[in-house]
């Protein structure tokens, strides 16, 4: 491939060429699958007879531009074929793209699947920096058939007039166009069900031109991607030609530092970077002053909003607009933040640029309208997603929270492990105060779209149970198969607080129990109610010390002892029990390091505590949540406790605490999960999670507590996922029943064990 004179990395050129390639393969299929329902079009075999294939493909796809249209597919890959140089090489190469085309086409079935977008993912090698995660087709299934269902609609599918005038679907973070596809076979299901209700005859041409035409709007920065969208939506009936596409190519960067979709929270009409797609009015005029002019594209008034939006964080070396030379990216966010500024928008930079789409799409969703949305599974307890929850909690009422629980997958895009999570809400203009929302946890994430339709299914024609004054839960199944569970919370309840409880754990029992014991009240399966405890937030008894970063900013790590003892690092191997002992010695920075402010010790010092906390935890291999220290320390990976009472009672009756199951329940409904069994415990969080209230117990309870810390706080921990094993956890499971008048506490210990996000093994 010839070089393009922009300074790439060899990475970046090898990634331009993958994706220049598959652009070409995949207008070669189109143009294959066209021939079958077009005379006109030449089979890609004959194509080939000619002996300069650049020219050949050329020179036809310019015909087919000119003649019959499909300029969403052919026109750009035209211009990637007219960017090569000839020479036997790149004939050799071209035709082996043909065969490679050939090849696809004779397993047809797989392109209704979006099987070019699946490559595209892989190929694509700069996703970290984009954000660029891309939906999986079981999961867009899932979603996309959920949120349209036909029954949540006041919408006539059949009259495909009132589709084409009045419904529209829109990605603003299209991609490759899986969650369009998806939206499209939904529509299409509910068109052909209600033409089948009313005795009409279906017209599937026509509801596809519509759908094309009309319905169906994405955006996204990438025209290469684009471009797969283009062919993805028109090879479900390559015999329709259409006469235009809603999908826009969004400036991202370039001289006027543009945002891409992000412009839409400024104006609704916004300059698109290229002509993509041939539409006449799509032209550029130099104005006197030199300017270029460009096409404006609208954001209509959306019905349902589907998005996967890109996730990058604006954290850990700040990657928003990672893609782009440093140079542009401060500009660039220095205008995000200023639009994050605009009153009524509610999102948080910090959080990533999904937060920041979502508020795009609220922007614009019609009352009534629905999201449909792939984010991350912090989104359900990060201090960070914060602004987006109180967004749902003013506007919206959430109708399903899915995530997966499945130790092969958390996710549910292609690209990345990170844990996600499905979300539908509807816009709304008052509280339905007897609001529910489906909480479903997936034991198995869907690895096909019959799969992912039996899910919709069973949550469409079941029932299920509330997580308070209910039991049981609804099973998933496909024949013998469980795939999860499903149960309902209180909208009004749920806002208030963190998502994450009812999305906690797979096994509902573990879920009820969780959420009851949020308000203080114990239940055990097949008991129900069997105590209550005394809970107040941890900011009531105690404060947090520092962060990483802040003490980062204070100190360095000491090569000998000093006067500022730590506990540094996690070692599942080292911290073994509940009392713990400083590892290293910190010493003083004098001055700040590069890029950073410098903290006084004075400040940082005085908030060391003897109680640590875990702020991440890798729950496969580690043994503590919270240990105790005979002297104040400061860490890097533990928060420091600090209690309003100086009590080492309380403190060891805290420690024990923490790691009790009770204690690690509430915990563990409060994590911030990364990657299944990576989580992070934040501070405010923290702060306001109930804990057990050593102030109000008695003398004797507290006394008892902290005597059954003495006795085993040497005792070696074993791993979380052997916690049902393990003599010192069922001791200080039997310490605190006893203390507060509790009957065994195994069954949850031993489920709170089975758990997939604890040992990493699937639940069957």
């Amino acid at each position: 491939m010839a070089r393009s004179g922009l300074n790439l990395s060899a990475r970046q050129e090898h990634a331009v060429a993958r994706i220049a390639g598959l652009t070409v393969v995949n207008a070669m299929a189109f143009q294959e699958i066209l021939s079958i329902h077009n005379s006109q079009v030449q089979t890609v075999r004959k194509t080939l007879r000619g002996g300069d294939v650049i020219t050949a493909f050329a020179d036809h796809w310019q015909f087919i531009l000119t003649d019959i249209n499909y300029v969403p597919i052919f026109r750009v890959a035209r211009n990637v074929l007219l960017g090569l140089s000839s020479g036997p090489d790149v004939n050799a190469a071209l035709r082996d793209l043909a065969k490679a085309a050939l090849y696809i086409v004779g397993q047809r079935a797989a392109l209704r699947h979006d099987l070019m977008g699946r490559i595209y993912h892989q190929l694509l090698e700069e996703a970290k920096y984009l954000g660029t995660y891309y939906t999986s087709v079981p999961a867009a299934t899932l979603l996309l058939k959920l949120a349209l269902d036909p029954e949540s609609w006041p919408v006539d599918w059949s009259d495909l007039e009132e589709m084409s005038d009045d419904f529209r679907v829109v990605d603003f973070a299209c991609g490759t166009g899986t969650l369009l596809m998806a939206a499209a076979e939904a529509l299409a299901d509910n068109y052909v069900r209600e033409c089948g209700s009313s005795g009409d005859e279906p017209k599937l041409s026509d509801l596809h031109q519509v759908l094309i035409e009309d319905v169906i709007y994405g955006y996204d920065v990438l025209p290469s991607a684009l471009h797969l969208t283009a062919s993805t939506l028109a090879i479900r009936a390559p015999e329709v030609s259409f006469h235009g596409m809603r999908l826009y190519s969004m400036p991202h960067g370039g001289t006027h530092k543009r945002l891409g979709s992000i412009e839409f929270l400024r104006d609704r009409d916004v300059a698109i970077s290229v002509d993509l797609f041939g539409l006449a009015e799509a032209t550029e005029q130099v104005t006197g002053a030199g300017d270029v002019q460009r096409q404006t594209a609208s954001a209509p008034d959306i019905d349902l909003c589907v998005m996967n939006p890109p996730f990058t964080r604006s954290v850990g070396g700040n990657l928003l607009f990672g893609s782009l030379p440093a140079a542009e990216r401060a500009p660039m966010q220095k205008e995000l933040s200023r639009l994050l500024k605009v009153p009524g928008v509610l999102a948080s930079a910090t959080a990533g640029l999904g937060s920041v789409f979502v508020a795009i799409g609220d922007k614009y969703l019609k009352e009534g309208g629905r999201m449909a949305l792939v984010l991350p599974k912090a989104l359900l307890s990060g201090v960070a997603w914060g602004k987006t929850r109180a967004l749902f909690g003013l506007r919206y009422r959430l109708e399903y929270l899915i995530c997966s629980h499945d130790p092969e997958r958390w996710n549910f895009s292609d690209n990345t492990s990170l844990s996600e999570v499905l979300v539908i809400g509807r816009k709304v203009d008052d509280g339905e105060a007897d609001a529910k929302v489906v909480c479903v946890n997936l034991w198995k994430n869907p690895t096909t779209a019959f799969e992912a339709l039996a899910i919709a299914q069973a949550l469409s024609e079941g029932t299920a149970p509330d997580i308070t004054g209910g039991q049981g839960a609804l099973e998933i199944r496909v024949g013998d198969r469980k795939l999860g569970e499903a149960v309902r919370a209180d909208w009004v309840t749920l806002k208030e607080n963190l998502w994450m409880p009812p999305c906690a754990f797979a096994q509902a029992e573990l879920v009820r129990a969780a959420s009851q014991l949020e308000v203080g009240t114990v239940t055990l399966p097949g008991q129900g109610t069997v105590g209550n405890v005394p809970l107040v937030p941890l900011k009531g008894l105690g404060v947090l010390g520092p962060d990483r970063r802040d003490i980062h900013d204070g100190f360095n790590l000491a090569n000998g002892k000093t006067t500022y003892p730590a506990l540094w690092g996690h070692d599942a191997t080292a911290v073994t029990t509940m009392a713990a002992e400083p590892n290293s010695y910190l010493a003083p920075l004098a001055k700040a390091k590069e890029g950073r402010p410098l903290r006084k010790v004075t400040v940082l010092w005085p908030r060391a505590g003897r109680i640590l906390l875990a702020e991440r935890l890798w729950l496969k291999t580690q043994r503590a949540a919270a240990v105790r220290m005979k002297q104040k320390v400061l860490s890097n990976v533990w928060w420091p406790l600090s209690l309003h009472a100086d009590s080492a009672a309380a403190e060891k009756s805290l420690v024990l605490w923490w790691n009790s199951t009770l204690g690690l329940l509430v915990m563990l409904a409060h994590r911030e999960e990364t990657r299944g069994a990576w989580i992070d415990f934040k501070k405010p969080v923290l702060e306001d999670m109930p804990v057990l209230d050593v102030v109000s117990l008695s003398p004797k309870q507290r006394d008892a507590l902290a005597k059954a810390y003495d006795n085993v706080c040497k005792g070696a921990l074993l791993p979380f996922p052997e916690m049902h094993l393990d003599p010192v956890r069922k001791a200080a499971d039997d310490a605190i029943s006893a203390a507060l008048g509790l009957p065994d506490l195994s069954p949850l210990r031993e489920m709170l064990a089975r758990e997939p996000v604890v040992c990493l093994e699937p639940l069957t």
